[in-house]
């Protein structure tokens, strides 16, 4: 509820406010910190996503909750609008996409 309440004052143009995960994202130099909501097809309850960069065409995440659910997810940058992302979790769960994205 709070990344929620936070993103929609950021695209109101509204600069103040409570933003806890902005400033622990901005304190500990990450790209992306995400909370997650459960999946009941994958078994992952609501879940902390810590991502970075490692270079310009590839971002690493790890995913993970209190119920010892863990996954590691991987964006490929193949062109501007094509990319492979690839996620492998502990419960077993493995899948491989393949995204287009088309900017109107």
């Amino acid at each position: 509820a709070v990344q929620l309440a936070a993103s929609l004052n950021s695209l109101r143009g509204g600069t103040g406010g409570l933003n806890p995960l902005g400033v622990l994202q901005s304190a500990s130099g990450i790209d992306r910190l995400r909370i997650l909501g459960a999946d009941e097809d994958t078994g992952r309850g609501t879940s902390l996503a810590v991502g970075q960069y490692i270079s310009n065409d590839v971002y690493v995440e790890i995913i993970t909750d209190t119920r010892g659910f863990t996954a590691t997810q991987i964006e490929i940058s193949l062109s501007k609008a094509l990319s492979v992302l690839s996620q492998v979790g502990s419960f077993g769960g493995s899948n491989v996409n393949v995204q287009y994205r088309k900017d109107y």
